[in-house]
């Protein structure tokens, strides 16, 4: 190093000192990450093209709510609006959007090494896990609650007086909560359970939607070559089959005997308990995939 690098050349002993600051702790951890991953599933921080698919399926899923609503308000007829079968119409986007979704959340974390960073305390995989499970709950709420919100609204504004209206129909708001969040668990649940054994978002995004695809079609073959007690259980095996046996049967409908889930006739319970037991194996797969993390 020659005289003038020296001359010129300053060392700063700044030392090293304990951080006396508040520390935040575990929760915050987990609530940050939640709001972070929920911003995610919208493609809210990042580019455009990373809102054009989020967003466009929440507007296929609110326009079957439009349209009721438009119609029974143009024509007074508040029969037209009917909560129990908007989910049957929008189970293809709700599909879809757990496919497109579900990998952007955990999957792109482990493709790009950022998990390690995650994890680094006080944050646990566990943690990690329920984070984003919820972020993605809430993010299918949007899509199942919010369309079915804007009906119940319609409904009240079609009818000749509001208040009238209002105490007639409150009573629907446990139903249409009930089924959204059976609904948002059913695939949220397996859309993360699936892209967590993908080692590419690409991957994980087939995995899922074929899941949901091949799954419906097999389940439906099935059906139709089969007869008797066996025909009516098959009927729990199939994704949207379960979701509109729930549905109506939070709703206290008949389904219609001419549907597949009428001919069923299956006590409601059970299509309860096929969501939670499905629920109850993802998450347990999620757990078993991320519980060496905490080790």
């Amino acid at each position: 190093m020659t005289e003038a690098a020296r001359a010129e050349g300053t060392i700063y002993d700044l030392g090293y000192q304990r951080y006396k600051g508040q520390r935040l702790g575990r929760g915050n951890a987990i609530r940050t990450l939640f709001g972070y991953s929920f911003r995610t599933a919208f493609g809210l921080g990042r580019g455009e093209r990373a809102k054009l698919a989020p967003f466009a399926i929440v507007l296929f899923c609110f326009m079957p709510a439009v349209v009721r609503v438009g119609v029974a308000m143009a024509t007074g007829q508040v029969a037209l609006i009917n909560y129990a079968q908007h989910l049957e119409f929008t189970a293809f986007w709700l599909a879809l959007y757990a496919a497109s979704q579900a990998p952007e959340l955990i999957v792109t974390d482990r493709q790009f090494g950022t998990l390690a960073l995650y994890l680094s305390r006080p944050l646990r995989a566990t943690d990690y896990m329920v984070a984003k499970f919820c972020a993605l709950t809430a993010a299918l709420l949007i899509l199942t609650l919010g369309p079915q919100l804007f009906l119940f609204s319609g409904k009240l504004l079609v009818a000749e007086e509001l208040f009238p209206a209002f105490r007639a129909e409150w009573r629907t708001l446990l139903p249409i909560a009930g089924g959204s969040i059976g609904a948002s668990l059913l695939f949220a649940s397996i859309g993360l359970a699936l892209s967590s054994l993908a080692s590419k978002r690409n991957y994980a995004n087939a995995a899922v939607i074929g899941f949901f695809l091949l799954t419906s079609a097999i389940v439906a073959m099935f059906y139709s070559i089969t007869s008797g007690d066996l025909r009516r259980y098959v009927v729990l095996a199939h994704p949207v089959w379960v979701m509109n046996g729930f549905v109506n049967w939070l709703f206290d409908v008949e389904a219609r005997r001419r549907s597949v889930v009428g001919r069923a006739d299956l006590p409601g319970e059970y299509y309860l308990y096929v969501i939670l037991g499905v629920c109850a194996i993802a998450m347990t797969a999620l757990f078993l995939q991320y519980r060496n993390r905490d080790e």
